[in-house]
């Protein structure tokens, strides 16, 4: 089926969901988080992600904690907020993502545990390259700076919407460091130069009482 026929079904079906302060479903904006949705790069005041973050391992589900599209998610996380649920309450559970870097849809092995449980150590790609020898360094430089012609490529700029976690630091006028272990403590294990939502800033900005 082509694209130009998909469209119209797809809005066609979005409309259907009704309207949220006078606003249609596409009309808020989509979850465009890194990794799995999780309660610090969710929008609690976005009806199509206040609830979405919940939906991340549900009970029962193994190996894929979320494996359906986003998408489908964020029209349950609508159709709550349609019935009247709002999340007032503090969570008491808190979701750790796998160890890798960036948690992932289709493998990670994230898990809900109590709040008191304490947190993993999760390891930077500065800590997996400095566990490397001289020569799997030198190797490693060569494929980067060689092979995938890394080499005086300009710095991208940031996605729309998002904030290089040091650069974030820098605008609440606050230590790096300090901003990644509020991060981690919230499930969301970053390094300073990986983006979060503009959104997940301002969270930070209120917890801190600025």
């Amino acid at each position: 089926m082509s694209q130009d026929n998909t469209a119209p079904k797809v809005k066609a079906f979005t409309d259907s969901l009704g309207r949220i302060d006078g606003k249609t479903f596409d009309q808020w904006p989509a979850w465009e988080g890194r990794g799995l949705p999780l309660r610090g790069n969710c929008d609690p005041k976005n009806p199509r992600q206040a609830f979405l973050w919940m939906f991340t391992a549900l009970p029962g589900v193994q190996g894929a904690p979320l494996p359906l599209p986003t998408d489908y998610w964020e029209t349950v996380s609508w159709r709550q907020w349609q019935l009247g649920a709002r999340p007032t309450e503090e969570p008491q559970l808190k979701y750790q993502p796998p160890m890798n870097m960036v948690a992932d849809r289709w493998t990670a092995a994230g898990k809900w545990v109590t709040l008191d449980t304490p947190d993993p150590v999760y390891p930077t790609m500065t800590d997996i390259v400095s566990k490397l020898s001289q020569q799997d360094r030198a190797e490693l430089k060569a494929v980067i700076t060689e092979k995938l012609g890394f080499e005086d490529v300009p710095e991208p700029s940031a996605p729309a919407g998002h904030l290089r976690v040091d650069a974030l630091a820098a605008r609440l006028g606050t230590e790096t460091a300090d901003v990644i272990e509020l991060l981690g403590n919230w499930g969301m294990p970053v390094g300073a130069l990986d983006y979060v939502d503009r959104a997940v800033g301002e969270r930070i900005a209120a917890h801190m009482g600025l």
